[in-house]
């Protein structure tokens, strides 16, 4: 608030020219740029991808949303809770294709490599209409840009840090008039022995984690030829590699688990631009292995899961101020594990459809969308989607979405063996946001001040909870959940001659609730879900001086309750960090040296009940860029 009320001080010398003009329509490739009107999207700057680039996509997140990170540990599983939903009510988009397993309905965000990202895009809110089953607390979409012509660029780091980590990246670009290649490289080890309190043990000694190793390697190839001046295609490979042990939790004194990831995605997509009419076709493949192993109880469990995902559509300007959009798509998975009696398959077909209006004098837009899947000749939920935005002023504007959206059940929720249940219904429900954006610069653009403020309302129905039975645990459509709360980002940015200050401050209330009894005197109705905090938020503050740049951030997370009836719980806490980076020139190449400090004020904390979080921590590295225009450039 402080900061709204500072800024207003220079409200009347905002701008008068077009700075924040809507932009004309333009047709792309990218649903999310032009069908995505009244809901809320972050896009996460690139020199935050650049400090976290020696790490994962979880820890990225965790500092630059306000997105709840459930992380089990340093190098486990990392999953997202969007406005108090699921890790399954996530969709993780690579190159506009949902990556979530078939199996879980979940991705594990530790295991995406910030390195091998260029732009993240965050859209809060259900889009099922958009991207289909699982889009309904929001979508994160994961891409690179390359450009024709560039010449080449290279850069390579390694780094290093606490608990015996090491990391090395590695990217090539080549750049020609018709076509542009680049290639990425990652690897990474870890011992992750830290020490931590154990506070399941009197006296809450210091131990050391174990048998949390981990060592993960990946190669990204991403290719791109200009056809003829309408037409262009890509195709993308992706290729990774993760061991990892599972260490225990506190109240363990041995575990022996390991899993082991190897993933194999192609994705590829031909674009036709016209002048009135933009033709898609794109296709991927993805062939995920995990291996579980515990060699403690000589047990071992392979997992596959294929999918085959093929899309089409079509986007015509009927005119300057209207744009439509068609689609169909076709989605085919297929498992093997031991869990399944059968190696279960699911094929899906959905066609899509939406229309933008954009007002003459491009102070309003609006979308309306619709989709309709079918699934083993079964019609899911019809889903729509009504958005707008409107400039109220050159600084001012206001936006606005409602929609309905639905999640199919994964391959174990109606397939595992014990506790299958093939009778299950999609969940489904109903969100609704308001948001408003307010953008202020001084005459001379010397300050620049932006806030956005946006409250929700989520009700599902037929939520998928397993319970319970006789003899085993199986999934029912048994919960009815309430999410509605508030989510605020601010930033603040004063250049001073050739100091820059950056002030950035994100907050986040959530209540999600439970509104149908589970049993007779169930003690979960009108509490909050377990593992969702209603309070959080993030505060960054950081000064940049010529080639200097410092950055302060801190973060908290409110009480998670660990029990249905919220009885129990985890208290909260608050890191800081602190992250410096230098860059100098060499000739032809640029270095960047980095150190960055984690839990600064050494916490003691856990993001989930018995999972050990490190203790203070430090990184540093170094990365070398190169960059050769092309001799006889193309204008």
């Amino acid at each position: 608030m402080c900061i709204f009320c500072t800024c207003c001080a220079f409200a009347q010398r905002v701008k008068t020219d077009s700075a924040y003009k809507l932009p004309e329509v333009k047709i792309t490739s990218n649903r999310l740029a032009n069908f995505s009107s009244g809901t809320k999207v972050q896009n996460v700057d690139s020199a935050s991808i650049i400090q976290f680039k020696q790490g994962n996509l979880a820890t990225l997140l965790e500092n630059e949303s306000p997105l709840f990170i459930k992380s089990y540990g340093l190098g486990s599983l990392a999953v997202t809770s969007f406005r108090g939903g699921s890790a399954q009510h996530t969709a993780i988009l690579w190159n506009g294709f949902n990556i979530n397993s078939p199996m879980y309905g979940q991705f594990d965000l530790s295991l995406i490599p910030s390195s091998f990202v260029k732009n993240v895009s965050i859209q809060f809110g259900g889009t099922s209409t958009l991207w289909g089953s699982g889009a309904i607390g929001g979508t994160i979409h994961l891409s690179n840009d390359m450009k024709f012509d560039k010449g080449i660029s290279a850069e390579v780091g390694a780094s290093f840090g606490s608990f015996s980590a090491y990391g090395q990246n590695i990217r090539v670009e080549i750049g020609k008039p018709k076509w542009v290649t680049s290639l990425k490289f990652f690897n990474l080890s870890a011992a992750n022995n830290f020490p931590f309190y154990n506070t399941q043990v009197s006296d809450s000694p210091r131990q050391y984690q174990r048998n949390a190793e981990l060592k993960e390697y990946g190669l990204l190839s991403e290719n791109q030829f200009r056809l003829s001046k309408r037409q262009k295609i890509n195709v993308c490979f992706w290729y990774q590699h993760n061991d990892r042990n599972i260490p225990p939790i506190m109240l363990q004194t041995v575990n022996k688990a390991n899993q082991k990831d190897v993933s194999y995605r192609v994705t590829s997509e031909w674009q036709r631009v016209g002048e009135y009419a933009t033709l898609l076709a794109r296709v991927a493949y993805f062939d995920e292995h995990l291996l579980y192993s515990d060699i403690a109880y000589n047990y071992e469990s392979p997992n596959r899961s294929q999918t085959v995902i093929a899309e089409a559509e079509s986007k015509i300007r009927l005119h300057k101020n209207h744009l439509v959009n068609i689609g169909l798509n076709n989605t085919y998975a297929q498992a093997v594990a031991d869990g399944y009696p059968n190696n279960p398959m699911q094929n899906r077909t959905a066609l899509f459809a939406s229309y933008r209006f954009t007002s003459g004098n491009e102070k309003f837009s609006s979308t309306v969308s619709a989709r309709q899947e079918v699934v083993k000749n079964k019609f899911v939920p019809f889903t729509y989607s009504l958005g707008l935005d409107y400039s109220v002023l050159k600084w001012l504007s206001v936006k606005g979405n409602a929609s309905r959206v639905y999640r199919i059940p994964t391959f174990n929720d109606l397939y595992w063996v014990p506790g299958r249940n093939i009778d299950l219904l999609p969940e489904s429900g109903y969100c609704e946001e308001a948001g408003v954006l307010l953008k202020l610069a001084s005459a001379n653009s010397k300050i620049i001040f932006s806030s956005e403020a946006t409250v929700f309302n989520r009700n599902m129905d037929n939520w998928i909870l397993w319970l319970p039975g006789p003899g085993y645990w199986s999934p029912q459509n048994i919960m009815k959940v309430w999410s509605r709360g508030t989510e605020t980002k601010s930033e603040l940015s004063v250049q001073v001659s050739k100091l820059k200050f950056r002030l950035g401050v994100i907050t986040n209330y959530v209540v999600s609730t439970n509104q149908k009894a589970k049993t007779e005197n169930d003690a979960s109705v009108d509490k909050q879900l377990i593992y969702v905090p209603m309070y959080s938020g993030s505060g960054k503050f950081s000064i940049e001086y010529n080639n200097l740049v410092v950055t302060y951030r801190q973060t908290y997370t409110g009480y998670r309750y660990t029990s249905t009836d919220n009885t129990e719980y985890l208290k909260p806490y608050s890191i800081g960090s602190v992250y410096a980076s230098y860059k100098f020139s060499l000739k032809k190449y640029t270095a960047t040296f980095f150190a960055q400090v984690n839990n600064l004020f050494n916490e003691n904390y856990q993001v989930l009940l018995n999972r050990a979080m490190p203790l203070r921590n430090y990184q540093a590295g170094l990365s070398i860029q190169f960059n050769q225009p092309n001799k006889n450039k193309t204008k």
